[in-house]
């Protein structure tokens, strides 16, 4: 399944490695993803212009997978928002997401590292 990972970048300096680690964990579930992370930052562009890069990111995939810090960010609520209005599967934590096949992956461990990621980051959310 094609994931596209949402959650809040704007004011954490850590979502890189948040995103990263989503992105490790949905790979050994199997799935393909876009990660909005990716995107380089720039002064030149603006938050709306991430956003129509981000919405062309999400308009390719399947589903959307909505990190815990998701309900927090403006964009990332707007893009739950766009893919509920697409009938797009949403997730709202990694292990609602189906195991496809995908190699060297352990639930448990997989739900483990998520959870430290969430833990260690929680003075960069609210």
């Amino acid at each position: 399944m094609k994931i596209y990972i949402a959650g809040k970048i704007t004011g954490d300096k850590h979502y890189k490695k948040k995103f990263a680690r989503a992105e490790k964990a949905l790979r050994r579930l199997g799935h393909s993803m876009m990660n909005p992370a990716w995107i380089g930052a720039s002064p030149d562009f603006s938050w709306d212009d991430y956003m129509q890069v981000s919405a062309a990111m999400m308009s390719v995939c399947d589903a959307v997978l909505c990190l815990p810090d998701a309900e927090q960010s403006k964009g990332a609520r707007i893009e739950y928002e766009k893919a509920y209005e697409r009938g797009m599967v949403i997730f709202d934590s990694i292990s609602a997401v189906p195991d496809e096949g995908g190699t060297g992956r352990r639930r448990k461990q997989l739900e483990a590292t998520f959870q430290k990621l969430l833990i260690g980051n929680r003075h960069t959310v609210g």
